[in-house]
């Protein structure tokens, strides 16, 4: 309990600081920090349309920060969620290409999360039998998903009518919003019903315990005949399922253009965005989910806080690079 208590103060002190020293950013170039705060964290909590917009910005959060957290729980620093979230995009606009009809929505899915999967593979291989740090190789695979996506979105699938977009989700297959008017649609729950599951799975099943041992101790897993290379190819895979999904939900589910952006901005930084959230709820899938839904609050809140206040979106990434970094330093101030 008392290390529970510590941790909690922890992310709260990290927090703070990286509110106080965003503001003292804010100061040194003319923007009024309390006009600034106040638009970002209240203003989306006063309105049911901002609160369910705040919402389905968490969605995708969630779910690669399942994929930040799941790697936490093995032993890894996977930082490919980003690079699967495009290839799960990527998977729903090549079924959107080939299926005008409501066979494309399991068909995104199906090509989405394969795609993810098979990108996770390689940095898994390369971990398995070579040794090669994961942070590395997910990073070198993200850039080259990016821009792989990025040429496909700008070539073979480039939507004729509107060339800065990719071809669009057919309307039989789209998941509209479930409240009119608004951003949220069945993504959202989709999103928390995959962290109650994740949550179960870590908790009461044996590839779950496999995981979670493998990461604290792989040679006692040996002892107790669990194989640690398995465990991280499971952790990988499933990662790689979460930060798919996000993707496809993204491409299907995410009025009102339901497509990819030719510069994949509405894609962009999701898997980063997991990071943080996973940092913030400690490695636990449901603390993953809060943390997502105060970053779905602090993205809503950006547009806001531009219209409101005069404040430019990127200190919202200000405020969350410290709180990252913030986290950073007391897990390596650890014993």
């Amino acid at each position: 309990m008392k290390i529970q208590t510590l941790s909690v103060l922890n992310i709260i002190a990290a927090l703070a600081l990286a509110f106080v020293i965003g503001a003292v950013l804010m100061l040194a170039s003319g923007y009024d920090p309390a006009s600034s705060y106040y638009s970002m964290l209240v203003t989306p909590l006063s309105d049911r349309v901002y609160l369910l917009s705040a919402l389905a910005f968490s969605a995708p959060i969630v779910l690669t920060g399942l994929t930040f957290a799941l790697g936490l729980k093995a032993g890894l620093f996977n930082i490919g969620a980003e690079g699967q979230v495009y290839m799960g995009a990527l998977g729903a606009v090549i079924a959107a290409y080939f299926a005008r009809s409501l066979a494309a929505l399991p068909l995104a899915f199906a090509i989405g999360l394969a795609l993810a999967v098979l990108w996770s593979a390689v940095p898994a291989v390369l971990k398995m039998w070579r040794g090669v740090n994961e942070v590395v190789s997910t990073i070198m695979m993200n850039w080259v998903a990016y821009w792989t996506v990025i040429m496909a979105v700008s070539t073979a699938f480039a939507n004729p009518l509107q060339p800065e977009e990719s071809v669009k989700t057919p309307e039989a297959a789209r998941l509209t919003p479930l409240i009119p008017g608004t951003d949220f649609t069945v993504a959202v729950p989709v999103a928390y019903i995959v962290a109650s599951l994740m949550y179960i799975f870590l908790k009461y099943s044996v590839w779950g315990y496999r995981i979670s041992v493998s990461g604290l101790n792989p040679t006692a897993a040996r002892s107790y005949g669990i194989k640690p290379e398995r465990a991280v190819l499971a952790a990988f895979a499933l990662g790689a399922l979460t930060a798919g999904l996000a993707g496809v939900l993204q491409v299907v589910a995410r009025p009102p253009s339901y497509s990819l952006m030719r510069n994949l901005a509405n894609v962009y930084g999701i898997g980063f965005d997991g990071i943080t959230a996973a940092m913030l709820g400690r490695g636990h899938p449901l603390g993953v989910v809060l943390a997502s839904i105060f970053l779905g609050v602090m993205q809503e809140g950006a547009r806001h806080m531009q219209i409101e206040a005069g404040t430019p979106f990127e200190f919202v990434r200000v405020v969350q690079g410290l709180i990252i970094l913030l986290l950073a330093v007391q897990v390596l101030r650890r014993p």
